[in-house]
């Protein structure tokens, strides 16, 4: 996954909706979207959740 990709993932994994993603990144909301998608796509999941504990899984992302 891209660094940005991993960006979107951990603000995800705060609880974060699509919205408040792409305002703490300075994006549009379509953006987080297809970093989404392309997101889901690499790590073979199909929801936010499964793309957090995946994340975690492979080492991109800790939890605290």
């Amino acid at each position: 996954m891209s660094h940005r990709e991993i960006e979107v993932v951990r603000l995800l994994a705060e609880g974060r909706c699509n919205r408040a993603i792409a305002e703490a990144l300075y994006l549009s909301e379509a953006t987080v979207k297809t970093h989404l998608v392309r997101v889901y796509r690499k790590i073979r999941v199909d929801n936010r959740a499964a793309a957090v504990s995946a994340a975690v899984r492979r080492g991109l992302l800790e939890l605290t």
